[in-house]
């Protein structure tokens, strides 16, 4: 099974949120709320940095 780079990004920001999540944080809620608000982070992040890089030669 091959990932894409964007396959790729999406399954690390979403191992990496949920683990952050479960370290940091008590009730669940607040694991919820902070999985979710560091895998958009992670993926914003991510794409600001793929669009400032888009326009230079490989």
């Amino acid at each position: 099974m091959r990932l894409t780079h964007f396959e790729a990004l999406l399954l690390f920001a979403l191992v990496i949120s949920v683990a952050f999540a479960f370290l940091s944080k008590q009730s669940p809620r607040e694991r919820l709320k902070y999985a979710i608000w560091s895998f958009m982070a992670f993926l914003l992040i991510a794409l600001g940095i793929a669009w400032l890089m888009f326009p230079f030669p490989r």
